[in-house]
């Protein structure tokens, strides 16, 4: 029984400061002769045992005035006839207006409803299968919002039926129960999806299955065809500063979810054209070079436990990369938390344009280490938490790239943004090629909040990042996608980026050729992705379904396009930097 008050007492604070029948005049007054009247009759139906007369009278009563004695009134009409649920909110809204007015009257009447029809009230939590992103749930032939899935829903004692039903590769999946619910019972309703022709051997599974997880076993061993996506895709790049890449791509899965298994595969073409200020500042032409890039991945479950392993080839006339990698990941608590721990790693070979390998290479390995948390905070949000540290070993320098150097004279006149013929005309003759340290050792953090409202999701990411080199960035990335339509979605998309400069970055390297040597730092670099930077990207997409609902090949189109604002404020040539990026592509599911 003082579990009983305590929870009335809650109801108290929680409702006192919410509703507008709370007002500062006495809740005993009228202003509307008509709700007066029909309050009236409505106690009198109730008096003839006419039950639903009288919820019609108080309601059509409190739809011109709001009154917590009518309130009160109506929560008797409403338990009479079943409607625990209804009558229990009716003597709350009753309660946080008495308890406003202070009137002590209506106050323990309304709280002794309360703790009358508190114990009265049933619940109900549906079990689902891990994958309802597309099952629709009625209950007593009313939607169920998919933020009720797995959490206890408050009903009325009594008959109730459940459906559901799910569209799966063209085959539609039922379920329907029917279930009989006494007062203040707590029921959990395993919802089995089957389809309408259950192979030989199922209903038998079914019927020995203990487990809820057993049973959705005996229904998936029927779905022995995996799941084959293909995806087309072509992207486009354009910069201020005549960059562009052209890149056509093509992916493809094959994913089992009865086997447990899944295999896939990535191949890209980029084609890369530029004449940027750095390439003209060396008195180099317009150029022209193709990179192509491969990977392959696969994965197996073994109950709650996941391996995945992926390859990478990235391969241009200069450049050869290959990494490996396995990542493991385990299902925990309920499923509601997945921790992930991978390790990848990257060997390099870099070369000079037209020669050989085998004449001149450089070598940059990389071992990169990374350990996350998937947390499922509630049925509509999930978080995403990662730990990322990315250890570089090698050649770190762009063989291509030579810094100008400038006298003790020339080197302060030199501003932000200066002029390919500026620097030309004040550098010195010798132009060293860059150099950076050998070794660079990077840090991130970063978080991912997914929540789910009833027709989108919005998505925000954030990431911190430190390295060895005293660089310190914040990237701030938000998406929001809504649903239009029940095939169409659209999504705008806001990216911010910002960093300082590295610890031996400088906007102009201060040389000396006196002695018949260069003379300068021993770490230098032109890059201005290494200095104080700003960056804020902005755009949007939308993905459009092709089929039909029930068809068994599933085709979709999508597309985006994002425009990148950069701001480089210690930078030779260029102090901002406007790109575009856009993407068309198809996909097929199988």
């Amino acid at each position: 029984m003082g579990g009983l008050c305590a929870a009335v007492s809650l109801l108290v604070a929680l409702f006192a400061p919410a509703l507008a029948l709370a007002q500062t005049r006495s809740t005993r007054t009228w202003t509307n002769p008509k709700a007066r009247e029909l309050a009236r009759e409505g106690i009198e139906a109730k008096k003839a045992g006419d039950v639903q007369l009288c919820i019609q009278k108080d309601q059509a009563s409190l739809a011109l005035e709001e009154h917590p004695y009518v309130r009160l009134h109506l929560s008797t009409c409403l338990s009479s006839t079943g409607k625990i649920v209804d009558a229990l909110k009716s003597a709350q809204l009753a309660l946080s207006a008495a308890v406003k007015a202070d009137d002590e009257d209506l106050r323990p009447a309304a709280e002794a409803r309360v703790r009358e029809l508190l114990p009265k009230i049933a619940h109900v939590i549906l079990k689902l299968p891990p994958d309802d992103d597309d099952i629709k749930v009625r209950f007593d032939g009313i939607p169920v919002r998919k933020a009720l899935f797995r959490q206890s829903i408050p009903v009325d004692p009594g008959d109730h039926v459940i459906e559901a039903q799910k569209l799966q590769k063209g085959e539609e999946l039922k379920f329907r129960a029917e279930v009989t619910l006494a007062d203040g019972e707590d029921k959990t309703i395993e919802v089995v999806l089957e389809p309408n022709n259950l192979p030989e051997g199922t209903r038998e599974c079914l019927e020995k299955a203990k487990a809820y997880e057993e049973k959705l076993a005996c229904i998936e061993q029927k779905k022995t065809a995996p799941n084959v996506r293909i995806g087309i895709e072509i992207s486009g790049y354009t910069d201020s500063t005549n960059t562009h890449v052209f890149t056509p791509a093509l992916n493809a899965a094959v994913v089992s979810p009865t086997g447990g298994w899944n295999v896939g595969g990535s191949y890209l073409l980029d084609v890369v054209t530029a004449a940027s200020p750095d390439i003209v500042s060396m008195a180099s032409g317009r150029y022209r070079e193709s990179r192509h890039a491969g990977s392959l991945t696969g994965g197996y479950k073994f109950g709650d436990v996941s391996l995945q392993g992926s390859t990478n080839v990235s391969r241009e006339p200069d450049y050869l990369s290959i990494t490996g990698g396995l990542a493991a990941s385990a299902e925990v608590m309920d499923k509601h938390v997945t921790p992930r721990l991978a390790y990848a790693l990257t060997a390099d070979t870099i070369g000079i344009r037209s020669t050989p390998f085998s004449q001149y290479k450089r070598n940059l390995t990389t071992h990169e280490i990374e350990a996350g948390v998937t947390m499922v905070v509630s049925p509509t949000t999930l978080l995403v938490t990662g730990l990322t540290a990315r250890l570089e070993a090698g050649e770190q320098s762009k063989l291509y790239r030579y810094v100008p150097l400038f006298d003790a004279t020339t080197q302060p006149t030199i501003q932000p943004g200066a002029s390919v013929e500026e620097v030309n005309a004040k550098r010195l003759d010798a132009r060293p090629r860059e150099v950076l340290p050998s070794s660079r050792n990077r840090f991130a953090i970063g978080a991912r909040l997914n929540h789910r409202f009833t027709s989108s999701t919005i998505r925000v990411e954030e990431r911190l990042y430190a390295d060895s080199w005293k660089m310190f960035a914040s990237t701030t990335d938000a998406r929001w996608l809504y649903d239009l339509t029940p095939k169409l979605r659209v999504w705008p998309h806001a990216r911010f980026h910002f960093q300082n400069g590295a610890s031996f970055y400088q906007l102009a390297y201060l040389g000396d050729v006196s002695s018949g040597q260069i003379q300068t730092f021993s770490y230098r670099t032109g890059d201005r992705e290494l200095s104080n930077m700003l960056s804020l990207t902005f755009g949007g997409g939308a993905r459009y379904e092709l089929s039909g609902e029930k068809a068994t090949t599933k085709w979709a189109v999508f597309t985006s396009g994002e425009i990148m604002l950069s701001s480089y404020s210690q930078s030779l040539y260029i102090t901002s930097r406007t790109a575009l990026y856009g993407t068309l592509g198809l996909e097929v599911e199988l």
